[in-house]
């Protein structure tokens, strides 16, 4: 009887020690499968239909040579906000000047090597001072004075932003080139021209003038910038700051609007007959 449990006693653990193995072997299979194999990254290459190009803006500058054989003049502002504050004039012969720059293009964007540079006063919309420190060519800055190039005789005038009391700090500026008398009014903000300014302007062609800012406080309300246009009478005029009410406005008093795209050239005999004629010169040039 002892030899039979022995014998069973026997054979349990042998059984046990054979259940053991196999869980122990289990566990490590388990183990090694379950080491993960590390995700290669798969290569995609596009067809060249599929591929997205951006594409680059096609800059718009403005001209550095005239080649009409009269007066050229150009918006060149960058911004849209003040898109007709600055110009460029062009004598026929090709010297030009720029007058109240404001987010000019570099010199490595365009070259306009002018002779002069003039501002009509020191805000920012009106000058650029980057710009005008890389030219070394004469400058007149909203002060008094009276400057000769080769093709250009240009004085100032002094004027008020805004009211009545004339400044020493903000001017009207007068170029003459090529038989014509071009005046650039800056934001003049007067409620009339004095009988001293008018004197000094004397015959003008060609004005550029603001009918709409809040900062001399002049509105189509008020109507200063008209009055004062009126009193000056030109043969052609170039509004600055103002809005589309404007436009309906300059219409309604002065006749249709000669929109050109950019640069306008214009000669002395072309000069339209009839006196307060206005020109919109559209600003359509791209630096960026």
């Amino acid at each position: 009887m002892k030899k039979r449990i022995i014998s069973v006693f026997i054979l349990v653990c042998i059984l046990l020690v054979g259940c053991a193995k196999e869980t122990d072997d289990a566990v490590n299979i388990s183990t090694t499968t379950a080491v993960e194999t590390p995700e290669v990254e798969e290569t995609v290459t596009l067809t060249e239909s599929e591929v997205v190009v951006t594409p680059e803006v096609e800059l718009v500058l403005p001209l550095t040579e005239n080649t009409t054989r009269k007066v050229q003049i150009q918006t060149v502002s960058g911004v849209t906000a003040y898109s007709y504050n600055s110009y460029i004039i062009t004598s026929s012969n090709g010297e030009s000047v720029v007058v109240d720059p404001n987010a000019m293009p570099s010199k490595d964007i365009v070259d306009i090597n002018p002779a002069a540079i003039v501002s009509t006063h020191g805000h920012p919309d009106h000058i650029d001072s980057d710009y005008t420190d890389s030219y070394d060519c004469q400058k007149i800055f909203y002060t008094k004075d009276d400057i000769n190039t080769e093709d250009f005789h240009i004085y100032t005038i002094y004027s008020s932003h805004s009211g009545d009391k004339i400044s020493d700090d903000n001017v009207i500026i007068v170029f003459e080139v090529d038989g014509l008398r071009i005046a650039h009014m800056g934001d003049i903000g007067q409620s009339a021209l004095t009988e001293d300014q008018l004197k000094e302007l004397g015959e003008i062609d060609i004005a550029f003038m603001q009918f709409e800012n809040s900062y001399s406080a002049m509105t189509l309300i008020n109507q200063t910038g008209f009055n004062m246009i009126e009193q000056l009478n030109p043969k052609l005029v170039i509004p600055t700051h103002y809005t589309y009410k404007t436009i309906a406005v300059l219409e309604e008093k002065y006749g249709t609007i000669t929109e050109v795209d950019n640069v306008l050239a214009i000669s002395k005999e072309e000069l339209p007959e009839t006196p307060l004629t206005v020109y919109r010169i559209i600003n359509k040039h791209k630096y960026r």
